[in-house]
């Protein structure tokens, strides 16, 4: 009789710990603010086969992955639509105002990316992982960032000028912005402003093969590491600028004499135009 028992139970265990593996499956991100530094967003769907109908087992198997998947795509789609766009503007507003930003959303969450799925056939539940990046020709950012910038009301906030005396050239060749004490939220959107509010760095102006292929910005929680990212796009000496606030929680404000810097090293080498600026979130 106790054979009988152990060899069901040792069953049972060896198809727990084969469908656990957490080392087989992927980290879930479905904070906005985690993805823009991760780079992708990823979650995790579960479902299981209708229990009163008679199933094969690989009918059972397919529709529980079916299943999973759809509860997975759902909450892309939330997420997605949570992501910020410039201060207090979500993409959800977007696609209300726009059928062209509301199909590109439906085209993204529909061109998620299945990036892992088990089925565990004891108990009928199957777990399915789907991922979105964030940058690239397919990227969220990618792909919604030239649909909504025409959204975006224009606030004909006035060109930073510095002094004369201020405008002498640098040798800065990327940004660093260091708003880890503020309460910045990283968006599609992330302006760079004087406590005047005259624009230092409107990413609506940087190149759509640009925004396209990076975004406009790049977020870490590191300065040694903002340097790297940097360093990748041909940056070898980035100005780091540590922000005097935060407008609505995306623009992000800068000392007057930063600002200077910033325009001037931009004028000898245009990083700003090539989006060569990183955010450095706490």
């Amino acid at each position: 009789m106790r054979r009988v028992f152990l060899v069901p139970f040792f069953m049972v265990l060896l198809a727990v710990f084969a469908w656990a593996g957490p080392q087989d499956f992927p980290q879930v991100v479905t904070d906005p603010r985690q993805a823009f530094m991760t780079g992708a967003i990823v979650v995790k769907g579960e479902g299981a086969a209708p229990s009163d109908k008679s199933l094969s087992a690989v009918q059972r198997r397919i529709l529980a992955l079916r299943a999973a998947k759809v509860v997975a795509l759902r909450e892309v789609s939330e997420i997605v639509d949570g992501v910020s766009v410039s201060g207090e503007t979500a993409v959800v507003n977007a696609a209300a105002e726009s059928d062209v930003v509301r199909t590109t959303v439906q085209g993204i969450v529909k061109g998620a990316q299945v990036i892992r799925e088990a089925y565990e056939p004891l108990s009928g539940m199957a777990v399915v992982y789907v991922s979105v990046p964030m940058t690239g020709p397919n990227g969220l950012i990618g792909q919604l960032l030239p649909q909504v910038i025409p959204l975006v009301p224009q606030q004909q906030m006035p060109l930073y000028q510095p002094p004369a005396e201020t405008a002498q050239p640098k040798d800065f060749d990327g940004l660093i912005l260091d708003v880890r004490e503020k309460p910045f939220k990283p968006a599609l959107i992330n302006r760079v402003l004087t406590k005047n509010g005259e624009v230092v760095y409107d990413p609506a102006k940087v190149a759509q093969d640009i925004l396209v292929e990076r975004g406009a910005a790049e977020y870490t929680n590191d300065i040694g590491k903002a340097r790297a990212l940097l360093g990748e796009r041909g940056s070898n000496n980035p100005i780091v600028v540590k922000a005097a606030g935060v407008v609505k929680s995306t623009d992000v404000e800068i000392p007057a004499e930063d600002a200077g810097a910033v325009f001037s090293s931009n004028q000898a080498s245009n990083f700003l135009e090539g989006a060569k600026v990183v955010f450095v979130l706490k």
